[in-house]
């Protein structure tokens, strides 16, 4: 695609995009009413059901988790970062795929990043365990991010507060390259 700079305006609330925000959305209000409601072990009690848990997936077939983990979120800024990138960048991305196939990639990038999980987490590589629970949307949002940062590349993304603008593909190694030394 040609260079171009994403507007200063809001992206809009495309139809998948919306679903999705609205999802998470009763999904993390649902948790915490649930927290506050019940005992502190009801969190963990849902992140070891509904989160990825690599063991449970491998060993007892909780095969539910390779989708339900990411609709659970760790904390209000876990959600509030993935929900925003989801909305910046899926707009777009279902903008130019239609909702279907935006939707199809999206549930591809979130088995898929809890597939990688569990190759890691099994054999304990980087020390990782396979008991310890997964939560959250990063897998399928860093999927986007990939794929918004392969087709518009070259498009200009203003760094919210900084005041420069930065094509889309230095945007995106940057934050591959924070998320792994993060890990």
């Amino acid at each position: 695609r040609g260079s171009s700079t994403m507007s200063m305006s809001f992206p809009p609330f495309t139809r998948a995009v919306k679903q999705l925000l609205i999802a998470n959305g009763a999904v993390f209000l649902l948790t915490a009413l649930v927290g506050v409601v019940t005992s502190a072990h009801a969190d963990r009690w849902m992140q070891l059901h509904f989160g990825l848990v690599p063991a449970s997936v491998a060993f007892r077939g909780w095969i539910w988790q390779l989708g339900t983990y990411a609709f659970l979120h760790a904390n209000l800024w876990h959600i509030l970062f993935n929900m925003l990138a989801l909305w910046m960048f899926g707009a777009q991305l279902e903008t130019d795929w239609g909702y279907s196939l935006f939707l199809q990639f999206y549930f591809f990038c979130t088995v898929g990043a809890a597939l990688t999980t569990i190759a890691v987490a099994l054999p304990r590589i980087l020390g990782a365990d396979p008991a310890v629970p997964t939560v959250g949307a990063s897998g399928a949002i860093f999927g986007l991010l990939l794929a918004f940062g392969i087709l518009h590349a070259n498009a200009e993304i203003m760094l919210f507060p900084f005041p420069f603008l930065i094509k889309a593909k230095y945007f995106i190694i940057g934050l591959i390259f924070i998320e792994v030394y993060l890990t």
